[in-house]
């Protein structure tokens, strides 16, 4: 009995040390990082407050506790914890960014990068030797379109599924109507939070074959005896996509519009199953990416969480640069004489101070010219859940630190520039009466995020803007929720004429 309430008390005092570390860190949610798909615990700043102070008296009654009657237990706990809390607040804290250079003025010439780069980067490079119209960035807008697309259908019946046949094997069709309720009325507010592509194969062949992760959100509505209720679930699937190896992808326009893959009519069909129009049964990857499996990986019944606790994790990792980019970026500024970092490097921190006052205001509209039409409603999905549970996340203060250009692609419809972009502040979340619920308004938070910024290659040769005027007509930057400029009409957030950012990536999730 004495030796279990030993060990009992043994295993409190690493309980307690383990919780005032994890309970040390706070909320993070700001533009592109942190709500989590994944989410975690509460934090906050009274409450955690509180429980941190409660905490530590309880560590240290315990650990004098322990010191006088166990010292054998009691003085070696005092070490461990001694030493966590030099870790912790010393050592951790002091670590530099050895290679993530303060580029506000200029380029950051650091050629260091972690790790290999991405294999999926290597793979598009030899796949656009079969198909030189493959672009990574029209073949993501594909699929976020293709996953919005079948899973709406799922909730409007089977025969709206089996409209997508062209795209959507038998069996994965299957999957997703296995995923179905009963009384199942619609599925709605489907959001993707991340889409990894986990593998590349078959390049060797004639076919090729992707698959890709997906993370989501979406609420069923469900009608059963006459109660209408609904749930949120958030999500993990692998899907499998296949096509031939040398096909010419299509435009931006028909990728994304999923009309019939082989003569780009209105997906229709005939009494056999064939294009209504060109009369061709599609069944595989014959003209376009085709989905032959669906696996759901995990399924959970929840909301956003919009106070959970995550902590920074990667701030102080070395940057990952693309391997050659010195070379690269060289050729780009040879191939774009117009071209200049300076300028484009402050229309990237306009942009990144925008979307900062849009987010922290809850007037994302603000935000609207500035995004890629698939991230646009990916942060409307957050700023939307922040008003239903009359929240607001606040990013106070908040400067750019640092900005260090990583990475450079150009395929045959974009040109994309990732830069890592370093950022301080104080990041709080408030409830409507202004109590903080999440965060802290007195600890400065710093960060760093890697932006992809997107131009069309076809855009006309003219300075990048830096103001907040139209970068087509020069008029007042006012667009529609298409995007669309209200004065000339030109759609200003395809990166037609101009920089605009189609993707966050945080530290510990960027592989290059």
């Amino acid at each position: 009995m004495r030796m279990r309430g030993v060990t009992n008390v043994f295993a409190r005092g690493i309980t307690l040390v383990f919780a005032c570390l994890v309970l040390r860190s706070e909320a993070i949610a700001r533009v592109g990082g942190g709500q989590g798909y994944g989410g975690g615990g509460n934090g906050g700043d009274g409450d955690g407050a509180g429980a941190i102070i409660w905490l530590i008296f309880e560590l240290i009654r315990l650990l004098v506790y322990l010191t006088i009657e166990y010292p054998i237990i009691g003085i070696p706990l005092d070490i461990i914890v001694i030493a966590a809390l030099v870790w912790f607040f010393v050592i951790r804290r002091a670590k530099p960014s050895s290679t993530f250079i303060s580029s506000t003025g200029g380029i950051a010439n650091s050629s260091s990068s972690l790790g290999a780069p991405s294999k999926a980067n290597k793979a598009f490079e030899n796949l656009r030797k079969f198909d030189p119209n493959f672009s990574e960035i029209v073949f993501t807008d594909f699929c976020y379109t293709l996953y919005a697309k079948a899973h709406h259908a799922r909730g409007t019946g089977s025969k709206a599924l089996d409209q997508l046949s062209p795209y959507l094997g038998e069996q994965a069709r299957k999957s997703l109507v296995q995923l179905n309720p009963a009384g199942l009325q619609e599925v709605k507010g489907i959001i993707i939070g991340g889409m990894t592509i986990a593998d590349v194969r078959g390049l060797e062949s004639p076919r090729v074959n992707i698959s890709l992760v997906f993370e989501a959100n979406y609420t069923e509505i469900t009608n059963v005896n006459n109660k209408v209720s609904e749930m949120t679930y958030y999500v993990r699937e692998r899907w499998e996509l296949e096509r031939n190896r040398d096909v010419l992808s299509p435009t931006p326009e028909q990728a994304t519009a999923l009309h019939c893959p082989r003569c780009g009519a209105a997906l229709q069909k005939d009494t056999t199953g064939a294009c209504a129009f060109c009369g061709t049964r599609v069944e595989r990857g014959e003209f376009q990416w085709f989905v032959r499996k669906i696996t759901v990986l995990d399924r959970e019944a929840r909301g956003p969480l919009l106070t959970s606790d995550v902590p920074e994790a990667g701030t102080n990792l070395p940057s990952i640069v693309q391997p050659g980019f010195e070379n690269i970026r060289v050729a780009f500024e040879k191939n774009h004489a117009n071209f200049s970092w300076g300028r484009f490097q402050t229309r990237a921190r306009l942009i990144f101070d925008e979307l900062q006052a849009a987010w922290s205001t809850l007037d994302w509209d603000r935000a609207r010219p500035h995004e890629t039409d698939n991230l646009f409603q990916m942060h409307q999905y957050w700023i939307d859940a922040y008003k239903r549970q009359q929240l607001r996340n606040v990013v106070d203060q908040c400067t750019v630190t640092a900005m260090q250009p990583v990475k450079i692609i150009e395929d045959a419809f974009y040109n994309a520039i990732t830069v890592r972009i370093g950022a301080q502040g104080y990041d709080y979340t408030v409830d409507t009466n202004s109590k903080i619920v999440a965060g802290s308004k007195n600890n400065l938070r710093r960060w760093t995020e890697y932006w992809t910024f997107i131009r069309n290659r076809q855009a006309k040769p003219i300075e990048t803007r830096v103001d907040l005027n139209c970068p087509n007509c020069g008029a007042p930057l006012k667009v529609n929720q298409a995007g669309v400029c209200q004065f000339c009409g030109g759609k200003i957030t395809s990166g037609e004429f101009d920089w605009v950012l189609s993707k966050i990536e945080q530290d510990e999730s960027y592989l290059g």
